[in-house]
């Protein structure tokens, strides 16, 4: 009798089901790989996890990771991306015809966990390999004529919630501020735009280089002083960008060692064309001149530095180290605090011959709310 009393009240004081919210917010601080087992827990999860609201969050929360593209067409692992999460030393791997429809040649660019592959000889195609949707851009064309070359970007709006893609059609090779045109594309919109002759277009361009609704990138003239250039994807306008206070006209010698990018959420330069030490500039408020900070300067670390090399400044871990890309083969950890350097070794990428590494989130936005009204398509998995 005892055992029944105390039976029964052990079973009357049993903790109830968490209230979704409780759960929604567990899962939202989860990373990717984890939430696809969460996806086959139960239908509430599910349909969480499913819901935009969801997405959203845990785009806000989700760890910036790195997306490596293989560059040369007959690599094995060609047809392959690869997003890497430093910080929980996880890889998830998307292959085309699963992941997204085609990749080759194409151009890969990232905003909020959807890639743009872009391609001359290509449909334009806007996806998210996390959930194998994809949705085809029509083709497009400016009066009619063959340019000597199109250059492709894509974007995201806070202010309207839109995501955009820009195509710029360059006519002449030698006269790259007044020779271009562009038209504009608005994801759900169905056709593309038409905005003219644009003041100066897209060129000398770090991938990861999108940050407060604007892409950027770096144009040396010798007729004007600033060299930062970005279009706005909300209002549409070009527009200039001031540069730190020691970034200014002797560094047009130097143009291929200069590099635009995101770091910390911020605009950065990243300045290396002095020989003996390189500079991370980071612009703490965007848009004002004298919230450019210099941030790091790296000393020659023995064993790092080459005549010639190339370097592209991808992001900053949680611990403080700098992940940097090396002439397009190797990716390499600068730590500030012990000033050494080492090169970091994930299983399948130094192997490569060459890459494009750029920071990239993944998510769970899905196309189905943000492309209404395109013919959105599912990969068979």
């Amino acid at each position: 009798m005892m055992n029944q009393i105390i039976w029964k009240k052990k079973k009357q004081y049993t903790p109830e089901k968490l209230p979704t919210q409780i759960i929604v917010e567990i899962l939202s601080r989860l990373p990717i790989k984890t939430l696809f087992h969460c996806l086959l827990v139960c239908k509430d999860w599910f349909f969480s996890i499913s819901d935009p609201y969801f997405a959203k969050l845990h785009l806000s929360r989700s760890p910036i990771s790195l997306l490596i593209k293989p560059i040369y067409r007959n690599h094995p692992e060609s047809t392959q991306l690869r997003s890497i999460d430093l910080q929980c030393e996880t890889q998830l791997k998307f292959s085309s015809k699963i992941n997204f429809p085609i990749l080759e040649h194409q151009t890969v660019t990232s905003c909020n966990g959807l890639l743009c592959l872009s391609c001359i000889s290509n449909p334009i195609y806007v996806c998210n390999p996390i959930l194998g949707e994809y949705i085809t851009l029509p083709i497009s064309t400016y009066d009619g004529k063959q340019p000597h070359r199109t250059i492709t970007a894509f974007g995201f709006s806070p202010l309207t919630n839109q995501y955009k893609v820009i195509q710029f059609f360059v006519y002449r090779v030698f006269d790259p501020i007044n020779q271009a045109k562009a038209m504009i594309y608005t994801i759900g919109e169905g056709s593309w735009r038409d905005i003219g002759i644009v003041p100066y277009y897209l060129i000398n361009r770090s991938v990861n280089s999108f940050v407060n609704g604007a892409l950027h990138w770096l144009t040396f003239t010798q007729n004007s002083p600033d060299f930062i250039r970005c279009f706005d994807f909300g209002s549409e306008q070009f527009r200039v960008v001031p540069e730190p206070p020691e970034c200014g006209l002797p560094r047009k010698n130097f143009m291929g060692f200069v590099r635009v990018g995101v770091l910390r959420d911020s605009l950065s330069i990243s300045d290396f064309s002095n020989p003996f030490h390189w500079d991370i500039w980071i612009m703490k408020d965007y848009g004002i001149k004298e919230s450019w900070s210099k941030e790091f300067v790296i000393g020659n670390v023995t064993g790092m530095r080459g005549y010639g090399d190339y370097y592209e400044t991808i992001m900053i871990l949680k611990n403080g180290e700098i992940l940097m890309l090396v002439n397009k083969g190797v990716l390499v950890l600068y730590s500030p605090k012990e000033g050494r350097v080492e090169k970091l070794n994930i299983d399948g990428i130094n192997i490569n011959p060459a890459f494009y590494g750029t920071a990239h989130m993944p998510s769970f936005v899905s196309l189905k709310d943000v492309a209404k009204g395109e013919s959105l398509k599912k990969l068979s998995r």
